[in-house]
């Protein structure tokens, strides 16, 4: 009668257990230990035959074979017999084997794969993947019994044991438990038996022929598996040190043939077999990216890259392989440009070579347009590399700034990233390159007539528009500046082109002109209007970033120099000329336009001079001198100009070289009358005394007022006796001419005002402080002058102290006012934080007027206010909370306590911004602690100690 399933897993339960159990010892000799092992099998294989006697099951055994073969066979006989029967099992719904039946199947397959594949590998497999076979301790002792097989013995068997197991996985159905185990978890050890048998050296000792349609087979129906077991095989023999070069070479060979495979498939399925066993990240990404990267030795880098450039095509489109594929082919760029740029770069950037093709109509649909910049932003966003950025920049500069204009005047969303794109290739270049390119774009490029436009399908398309007319010279110059202002660092950028434009704009009348005036009188006009439009929009830009170019002083000092020394000149010459050496009109009208030009570009130095000499002391030594070097030009410009504007500014700028110490001027006896004293020898307006003060405030001269305002800001700070004792008598009324000064137009004459203000504010408070807060509300004047000037009024909080308190209301009431009284969301903020920092002043004085303030910030912590006036409004609770302390908590926050916690908590929790939850994080903390401390008072113990006497 055949036995049943339970029967045949008893059968090798019981085998297993003498081999289980066996113990060998350490110290007997190698020899004995192998005589020890083979009574072991040889007493295994006798117990089971005479225990099956009575049994049908019959296994035939050939006794001049090693007593663990016959073993072996015993395993595989059994289990080929259970495997039929699970195999007829199938068609029910109930698995044939519990989990404690395929308990026993996985350990008799562990000795069928150990004593049948492993105990046969060459040394060096072994050696190879010994860490990952992680095999017991008794397994080792096992390995001993290779010592007595031959070559050809190892050879033989493995294959004998390779083709039983490969017959099961070729009939067997595929959902049998043995077949899934064998294939899940035991494939590498088929997939080394094979190579073995197909390539090992010591093939030449046997005679065993094996083909490879058993390996072409597990490639073929385990792909994803075998691509996983190789990569693993590749990983483990690149960490070992002597492993077989045979093996490494057949290993590359494999994943080679997978990569470049004509299925087109190879890499997707290396690929993917990696990303489904192994958390993604950017060290995985770099590695599988190197892979891809590296030409295989056996084939030329031209093949590798015609094999696989269809796949790296297709795979950059796949979000789930973008990211390596980008990598990789910025590695591959780096190693072989020129083939990148024809089979790769051909493809990838193809919008941008039709560009080139003026015949062609329509460049590209919408779709295509999205799918290039998409392509284009991944290749250069996230990986640094600078060699494509640059290839880029060089060689289609002209066709992405053509794109940039006309996505920039279309509605189309793809000319943000187009646009990201742009300043992430700029931001890699040098500026001297840049400044080169900028000068290009804008006199040399033709800018083609794009146009992107939506058609009869509602889509969009890139287009070529036969009106070429419509050219813009002005919105032209713009994008290319807002490209300019976008990248990061780039004020050394924007101070060298502006220094670079303003040289050009400039006449210099000798015959060995620049390029740049060598064409006809309609291209100089144009390109005139360009260097003026570019001009303007950085001086509207310098206007709100005026520190530049103190960052940038070196370089404008210098270009100053040249510019005016340049003038200068041409004006010297100019009016020295009798008349006689005027020939013709055109010759004068020429004269005269080039004249035009010079003036515009020495207002623009004016300014930048006047500015310079502002802040003469931060110069160094040597632009000091260069800056001095100026005045003589100035003056040479005053007296000879013909532009009364322009001299008089020439006469402004030379009075404040010496009036912040850059020349020292001797004094005639026709500027006498400007000042309060004659002076004989020479006067240096900067020193500090009361009559140069004075004679400086009463001066017609914007820059020396301003510098009498410094002088007496200064006197008051060091408590000069003779100046506060003038302020004290009032006969010259000087408090009411200070506050006069503040209806100045001039920024730097106001804030030189405000600040002597404030030097007196300790003393004259009553009279200083409203005017103070009436300034800071005065919606007349600019942002950047209010802002200093609530500043100052914080400062003088601080200084006042205590006494603070009695201007509480006003101080108060002049910054909820200025949270609500204007649109500029940064003036509001600034208001607020100038409340907060009041708050920390005016501590316990606070609660008459805490509901008016509480009710302000429940009002700007709504959600539909700005996060600049939220943030500044959770800064004050913040700093109120800090301000506290525990003896007078009560008394301020009294009955508002509950609302004022509930909204700070509220917001704690519940806030979406995450500087507001901060904030209130802090602002919990402290009320917590107060109130902690207040509730539960620290216990103090004291022993009091009395001395009687």
């Amino acid at each position: 009668m055949a036995l049943d399933h339970q029967q045949l897993l008893s059968l090798l339960e019981d085998l297993m257990k003498p081999i289980s159990t066996v113990k060998i010892s350490p110290q007997d000799e190698e020899q004995q230990q192998i005589l020890t092992i083979n009574l072991v099998f040889s007493n295994a294989c006798d117990r089971f035959l005479e225990t099956n006697t009575s049994s049908n099951l019959i296994i035939s055994l050939n006794n001049e074979q090693p007593a663990y073969y016959r073993y072996l066979q015993i395993h595989l006989n059994l289990l080929e017999k259970l495997l039929f029967l699970e195999q007829d099992n199938l068609s029910s719904h109930m698995p044939l084997f519990s989990i404690q039946d395929e308990s026993i199947l996985s350990r008799s397959l562990s000795f069928v794969i150990f004593l049948g594949l492993v105990l046969h590998f060459d040394e060096g497999i072994y050696l190879s993947i010994e860490n990952y076979l992680k095999n017991p301790n008794l397994s080792i002792h096992f390995l001993k019994l290779k010592t007595n097989l031959t070559h050809h013995d190892r050879m033989f068997y493995l294959q004998e044991t390779l083709n039983y197991l490969m017959k099961w996985i070729q009939t067997i159905d595929i959902n049998s438990f043995l077949t899934q185990r064998l294939c899940s978890y035991h494939l590498l050890e088929l997939i080394l038996s094979h190579l073995q048998l197909l390539y090992s050296p010591n093939l030449k000792y046997s005679s065993v022929k094996l083909t490879s349609e058993n390996f072409i087979y597990l490639q073929t129906k385990f792909s994803n598996l075998f691509i996983q077991q190789i990569m693993l095989l590749n990983r483990l023999l690149s960490s070992t040190v002597n492993s077989p070069q045979w093996l490494k070479t057949r290993c590359g060979e494999l994943l080679t043939s997978i990569l470049i495979h004509p299925n087109n498939h190879g890499v997707r399925q290396i690929f993917q077999t990696i990303l489904d066993s192994t958390l993604p990240n950017d060290r995985l990404y770099i590695s599988m990216a190197q892979i891809l990267s590296t030409c295989p030795k056996q084939i030329q880098p031209e093949e590798y890259i015609q094999r696989i450039q269809l796949q790296l095509i297709e795979l950059i489109h796949d979000q789930r392989y973008m990211p390596i594929i980008c990598i990789a082919i910025n590695q591959l760029y780096k190693k072989y440009p020129k083939l990148i740029e024809d089979e790769i770069f051909s493809r990838l950037f193809q919008p941008l070579i039709t560009c080139r093709n003026h015949s062609t109509n329509e460049i590209c649909k919408e779709q295509q347009l999205e799918i290039f910049i998409d392509d284009l932003y991944n290749l250069i966003s996230p990986i640094p590399n600078e060699q494509l950025r640059i290839y880029l920049f060089k060689v289609y500069l002209y066709e992405l700034m053509n794109i940039y204009v006309a996505l920039d005047q279309s509605l189309s969303a793809l000319k943000i990233k187009f646009f990201q794109i742009l300043r992430i290739i700029f931001s890699s270049i040098e500026i001297d390159q840049f400044l080169e390119s900028f000068e290009q774009i804008l006199f040399s490029q033709q800018l083609l007539p794009l146009k992107y436009l939506s058609d009869q399908e509602s889509s969009f398309s890139l287009i070529h528009e036969n009106d070429s007319n419509n050219y813009n010279i002005q919105l032209f110059c713009q994008l290319l500046m807002k490209l300019v202002y976008s990248l990061d660092n780039n004020e050394r950028l924007v101070v060298k082109i502006f220094l670079h434009f303003l040289q050009l704009l400039t006449t210099e009348k000798i015959f060995t002109e620049e390029l740049l005036w060598t064409e006809n009188e309609t291209q100089r006009n144009w390109k005139q209007l360009k260097i003026m439009e570019i001009l303007k929009l950085i001086m509207e830009y310098l206007t709100e970033h005026i520190d530049i170019f103190i960052k940038n002083v070196d370089d404008t000092v210098r270009v100053i120099q040249i510019i005016l020394e340049k003038l200068s000149k041409t004006y010297e010459n100019k009016y020295q000329k009798t008349f006689l050496t005027k020939t013709t009109t055109d010759k004068d009208d020429d004269d005269d336009d080039d004249l035009s030009t010079d003036n515009e570009a020495l207002q623009i130095v004016f300014t930048i001079a006047s500015l310079l000499i502002t802040h003469y002391d931060q110069l160094s030594s040597e632009n000091k001198q260069i800056l001095a070097s100026l005045y003589s030009s100035l003056k040479l410009i005053e007296e000879n100009h013909s532009n009364g504007e322009l001299r008089q500014l020439a006469h402004e700028l030379s009075l404040a070289f010496v009036t912040f110490g850059a020349v020292k001027e001797p004094i005639t006896q026709s500027k006498s009358n400007r000042l309060i004293e004659e002076m004989n020898d020479e006067r240096d307006l900067r020193a500090e005394t009361f009559e140069n003060a004075y004679a400086c405030l009463n001066d017609p001269s914007i820059p020396i007022r301003a510098h009498g305002l410094i002088l007496f800001r200064r006197l008051i700070e060091r408590s000069d006796q003779e100046t506060l004792s003038k302020i004290r008598e009032n006969d010259m009324k000087l408090l009411k001419c200070f506050q006069e000064h503040l209806h100045a137009d001039d920024s730097y004459e106001y804030l030189a005002a405000i600040n002597v203000l404030n030097a007196l504010a300790n003393q004259y408070t009553n009279e200083i402080l409203p005017k103070l807060c009436n300034e800071y509300i005065n919606e007349k004047r600019k942002l950047e002058d209010r802002l200093k000037v609530g500043e100052i009024l914080v400062k003088t909080c601080r200084i006042l102290g205590d006494m603070s308190v009695q201007y509480s209301s006003l101080l108060i009431n002049t910054f909820l006012h200025a949270s609500k009284q204007s649109n500029d969301d940064m003036y509001r903020a600034s208001a607020l934080s100038n409340l907060g920092q009041l708050c920390m002043v005016l501590k316990y004085s606070l609660s008459k007027d805490l509901s008016e303030i509480l009710l302000a910030l429940k009002n700007y912590l709504s959600i539909f206010e700005s996060s600049d006036v939220r943030r500044a409004s959770i800064l004050v609770c913040e700093l109120l909370c800090q301000s506290l302390e525990q003896s007078t908590w009560l008394t301020i926050l009294g009955s508002e306590l509950p609302s004022f916690y509930q909204l700070i908590k509220q917001l704690y929790k519940n806030d979406k911004d995450e500087i507001v939850r901060l904030h209130a994080q802090i602002a919990l903390e402290a009320l917590n602690t107060i109130c902690r401390d207040y509730l539960q008072p620290p216990v103090t113990f004291e022993k009091k100690i009395q001395i009687l006497s």
